[in-house]
């Protein structure tokens, strides 16, 4: 079944939903609690929802103390047995009830690990998905649990995470067969949903050249320190020979002379392979712009440390000048021709979105950060650059609700939510309107009161 979102979620849920968040900025997490609970009553695939939900009820649990904490957990065993017997006949009402001993110790594995199996009888595989993935920061050893979490992953389409579990899998036991055919799966899936192989010459060959580049990539990982990288230099070049225009040699050498700090060379094998045929990758592509920053970022340093020594040395100072605008216009220019060569690749957008806001381009950022706002990992981002873009145009009241979009998206009051709260407070003190701007200051002091100039704002302003 398909993701609930915050822009499809049911006006029940959502009157619910809203209800929790401001409980939540009020700290009254029993009554967010309650709220949350009902609004996954009615949505129960609302991932966002159960996100802050857990939040809350983390906060709940280290707000007690240790013994309260020990008589919540004795109360979880019949709750997790209930909710199991219930899984059969209503994965839904077991998702409710299994809560219900969240609620009381939200750490508990067993409780957790119903939830995901519950979710998973309920084909609600992203509630699964998040929910394992919650399991295994607490239980990281757990190898049956990363399995199954690396198969929600494959079940949402979320292959590049899949594969993440994969590998961590193969560094504990490189003879697991379950997570070398999973890993497989999975780089053959992310690749040919990510474009580029459709001009493949067979199936058969995509395959070959991506198990082959699962194990070099495996073998890149587990060894980093310099004599290894060398020796894995040595033998990808005698493979090279016996099969000179395959290009998982190339590109794997391009990364490893990359890694040894050998741009030049680097850039020989990428460029060479992005040439070919088989270079059709937008992850190529960026590697390749990447690694040309690099070497004018590498000079821009060796300028300043220069500088450094020489304090005041025109030419070295203009020198640097003429870096700084080179590597901008690299960037820029690398960053346009993603985007217009894969303009369904949100995150190029919010790339392109930050370089135009750096160099001034405020309405060519607005237009990026717009459609980046769609992409789940730069969504409160977009929505916090969003507001300070209209900020700077003077829009207010459309800066203001850009950046309360981003305060919701946010359970706890963590380093990003205190900059958009602090953004939000000083876009309503230009509007005029200081109770409200005084309002979001202080959620920021109530938690950092050294935070920027919070101090002085809630203080001097009465």
């Amino acid at each position: 079944m398909a993701e609930t979102t915050v822009d499809n979620l049911d006006r029940r849920a959502r009157e619910f939903y809203n209800k929790a968040l401001a409980a939540l900025e009020r700290n009254n997490i029993e009554y967010a609690i309650e709220m949350f609970l009902q609004c996954l009553a009615v949505a129960p695939n609302f991932t966002q929802g159960r996100k802050f939900l857990r939040a809350a009820q983390m906060k709940r649990s280290e707000s007690l103390g240790a013994m309260k904490r020990m008589f919540a957990s004795a109360k979880v065993a019949p709750t997790v047995t209930k909710a199991k017997l219930a899984i059969a006949k209503n994965p839904l009402e077991a998702m409710q009830i299994i809560e219900q001993a969240l609620s009381d110790d939200p750490k508990n594995g067993q409780a957790l690990l119903t939830l995901a199996e519950a979710a998973e009888a309920a084909q609600h595989y992203e509630t699964a998905a998040q929910t394992l993935d919650t399991y295994v920061k607490l239980n990281p050893r757990d190898t049956k649990a990363l399995h199954w979490l690396g198969r929600m992953f494959g079940s949402t389409g979320r292959h590049d995470l899949a594969r993440e579990i994969y590998e961590r899998l193969l560094q504990a036991n490189s003879n697991d067969f379950e997570a070398q055919k999973g890993l497989k799966d999975a780089t053959a899936h992310g690749a040919m949903q990510g474009g580029g192989w459709e001009e493949a010459k067979s199936y058969r060959d995509v395959m070959a050249d991506k198990e082959e580049a699962v194990e070099l990539e495996q073998k890149s990982r587990m060894v980093r320190a310099e004599d290894h990288v060398d020796n894995l230099i040595r033998e990808l070049k005698e493979r090279a020979k016996q099969d000179p225009d395959n290009p998982v040699h190339q590109r794997e050498l391009g990364k490893l002379y990359a890694q040894k700090n050998d741009l030049d060379t680097a850039l020989q094998y990428l460029e060479k392979l992005f040439a070919s045929e088989s270079g059709n990758d937008p992850g190529l592509e960026k590697e390749i712009n990447d690694i040309k920053a690099k070497k004018i970022q590498t000079k821009i340093n060796e300028l300043k440390a220069a500088l450094v020594a020489t304090p005041g040395n025109a030419a070295l100072e203009a020198e640097l000048a003429a870096h700084d605008t080179e590597l901008s216009k690299l960037q820029l220019r690398d960053a346009e021709h993603l985007v217009e060569k894969y303009p369904n690749d949100l995150m190029y957008r919010f790339d392109l979105g930050v370089l135009y806001m750096k160099t001034g381009n405020i309405n060519g950022a607005i237009e990026q950060f717009q459609k980046a706002q769609g992409q789940p990992q730069r969504r409160v981002a977009s929505l916090n650059y969003l507001g300070q873009c209209f900020e700077q145009m003077d829009l207010l009241d459309m800066a203001t609700d850009q950046y309360a979009k981003a305060q919701e998206e946010l359970p706890m009051m963590d380093g990003l939510k205190k900059e958009i709260t602090y953004n939000l407070g000083n876009c309503y003190e230009k509007m005029g309107d200081l109770d409200k701007a005084i309002a979001e200051f202080k959620k920021v002091a109530a938690v950092d009161f050294g935070f920027k100039d919070v101090r002085q704002r809630i203080t001097r302003k009465k």
